[in-house]
């Protein structure tokens, strides 16, 4: 709210609601009204208590949730007073189907206070279709904008409803098609617009927020590098200028800064300077290794770091893509290290393509395996990798309950993956003649199948979990959960300094 707003809250009558021109309610009550005003303490200003109605809308049974607002007294800067509940602001509305989201600015000590919080888009709608029973009662209702949101695409406080910061530049593009849009969101469909409503989904959305961050990510590596390169320059060349050679800042620091194109052109003057620099660093490694020990440690650590960065920017650029069962049988080949992350124990790749049976003379009934490893000890693994848009669970709940059924897919796959498991062992006397078996014995055959993306609906995620649970022989492992131990990794190798705006992986 702006300062001359806040003035003429101050002069108006006593008998009078004020309506802010920058938010669609924000009230003042006079001492001529039957309201009697209480005084708040700055405390208490920033924890708003919520009141809930409910309502028939369009034929449809629904509930509205509002918001409790301050403002400050005109005599006493530090006294601050509430309207009374019937002109609290409206924050949300819940259906059955959708979520109605109407996000302001929600701390009464900045100037924006009550104004919208994503411009010109006054109103958020996310179609869910749930069909859950309304909330009694605020906090309630609270809890259930919380469970029904998909998850990090909006905030999680309570207090300020709305979609996350990474996604402030998406809002601000949207909101100048059209003079006063409405921003839907929705599980499945193309994006449009519909009159002055622009429809997107959920799945582009989510893109979106992990293009940010991965935008995010590097500009904070690039401005990390170019730090450490001044030091370097200023300081470790001058300390002992017969070890360390000057390195062009130009040349390390203005590709992590630059646009985040993976594939990004690089000048013949950058790429001799970057080849120069290796060349000296390899030159100074017995010198590092024998005076500076922990240098070489924490280069070989950044270096690991980088590769590890490289590799899950490539995976989800991957999960962007409708690629088929082939191509990621090929990522996992070239990349083992993200497959070993299933197992607890160390494994080796026995063979890719192996054949549990041998096919008959016309051709058929051979059972053939993505990937055999052998574990530490005498172990085998076998590991069958569909897609990530493989459906993990029925799109219907059987019987009208909450409950879904796994897919055709996925129960296919666990039990193509148990064929094999059944033929290995059965076939065993003519497979430990070769030998990369030798030093393995089929009594404990693990079996891993790599498939969707976990469920964003609530129900549908509780019952693949139930059932991926029940699966004591077969381990289920979604794409998003290998991407995620990822990114833990990652932030279990950076420095302390970085870990704390790293995302959160799960």
């Amino acid at each position: 709210m702006s300062p001359h707003s806040c003035d003429s809250l101050a002069r108006i009558t006593k008998d009078d609601y004020y309506l802010s021109k920058h938010s669609p309610k924000a009230y003042l009550v006079s001492e001529n009204s039957q309201h009697t005003a209480e005084v708040y303490s700055s405390e208490d200003v920033l924890t708003p208590r919520y009141r809930l109605t409910r309502k028939v809308e369009a034929g449809v049974d629904c509930c509205d949730l509002f918001m409790q607002t301050f403002m400050r007294s005109a005599d006493d800067s530090s006294v601050w007073t509430s309207p009374p509940e019937d002109a609290w602001l409206r924050v949300a509305t819940i259906r059955p189907d959708r979520l109605l989201l109407f996000p302001v600015h929600v701390n009464p000590y900045a100037q924006r206070y009550l104004s919208p919080r994503h411009g010109r888009i006054r109103t958020l709608v996310y179609i869910d279709d749930a069909q859950t029973g309304l909330p009694d009662d605020a906090d309630a209702a609270l809890e259930q904008i919380s469970r029904r949101l998909p998850w990090k695409l909006f905030t999680d406080s309570e207090h300020e409803l709305g979609l996350t910061k990474e996604l402030d530049d998406v809002w601000r593009l949207l909101g100048s098609l059209r003079p006063s849009p409405t921003l839907v969101i929705t599980k499945i469909g193309e994006p449009r617009m519909n009159g002055d409503e622009i429809v997107v989904n959920e799945s582009d959305l989510d893109a979106l927020r992990r293009a940010m961050n991965r935008i995010d990510r590097r500009k904070r590596d690039g401005v990390r590098m170019a730090k450490r390169t001044v030091v370097f320059n200023e300081l470790l060349t001058k300390l002992e200028p017969d070890r360390y050679i000057r390195a062009d800042a130009t040349s390390l620091a203005a590709p992590a800064l630059s646009a985040p194109a993976r594939h990004r052109r690089v000048s013949p003057l950058q790429r001799h300077a970057g080849r120069a620099s290796v060349a000296a660093v390899r030159a100074n490694l017995p010198m590092l290794a024998s005076d500076s020990p922990a240098v070489l440690l924490e280069l070989r650590a950044e270096i690991e770091r980088v590769s590890l960065t490289e590799m899950i920017a490539r995976y989800e650029e991957l999960l962007a893509q409708e690629l088929p069962e082939s191509r990621w049988q090929a990522f996992f080949e070239a990349n083992l290290f993200v497959l070993s992350l299933v197992f607890a124990r160390p494994i080796c790749l026995l063979q890719s393509q192996f054949q549990a049976q041998v096919s008959s003379l016309d051709g058929t009934g051979a059972q053939v395996g993505d990937f055999l490893f052998r574990e530490l000890g005498q172990g085998l693994a076998i590991v069958e990798i569909k897609k990530p848009g493989t459906e993990l669970t029925r799109g219907r709940p059987y019987r009208n309950t909450q409950v879904y059924a796994p897919s055709d897919e996925l129960s296919g796959a666990i039990t193509q993956t148990l064929f094999q498991q059944s033929h290995l062992r059965s076939n065993w006397l003519l497979h430990r003649g070769q030998p990369v078996l030798s030093q393995s014995m089929p009594d404990a055959i693990k079996c891993v199948v790599v498939a969707g993306r976990m469920p964003t609906d609530e129900a549908q995620r509780r019952s693949f979990e139930v059932f991926r649970n029940a699966c004591k022989d077969v381990e289920v492992v979604t794409f998003d959960e290998l991407l995620g131990k990822l990114r833990l990794l990652l932030k279990h190798l950076s420095p302390p300094s970085s870990q704390a705006t790293s995302e959160v992986p799960f």
